[in-house]
């Protein structure tokens, strides 16, 4: 059954993404300066992990990724669980906590892993 709803949300999230790119840039375009710094990421109503590449490709994270290629700069946490994001592959290097539903403009490095669950430092 999980399985089952994984493969619905990735499919849903693929015909928003697919029906976003369709519409022309002047229709998706904000007008002004503030219209486009208050415009959300795009991102479909899914329970896990909605994260965009600096060339703005949509990636879904649905559980704990120890290699994200090509790496993510953005993302919007839509589950009810803290996340831990990484600047390098295996949950190493620089870290960001996301908290529920936060939305992340710019971690500030490339993300290459990410988990559910705090950050931990040791």
């Amino acid at each position: 059954m999980t399985t089952l709803l994984r493969r619905a949300a990735v499919l849903l999230a693929t015909v928003t993404a697919a029906a976003g790119l369709a519409l022309p840039a002047s229709a998706t375009a904000p007008t002004t300066a503030a219209a486009q710094a208050a415009a959300p990421l795009p991102c479909p109503r899914i329970p896990g992990i909605c994260a965009h590449t600096a060339e703005g490709a949509l990636r879904i994270i649905f559980k704990g990724e120890p290699y994200i290629v090509p790496p993510v700069v953005q993302a919007v946490n839509q589950t009810p669980e803290v996340w831990c994001f990484f600047s390098a592959p295996g949950f190493h290097g620089d870290r960001r906590e996301v908290a529920p539903r936060e939305t992340v403009e710019s971690f500030g490095f490339d993300v290459l892993s990410a988990r559910p669950g705090p950050c931990t430092w040791s």
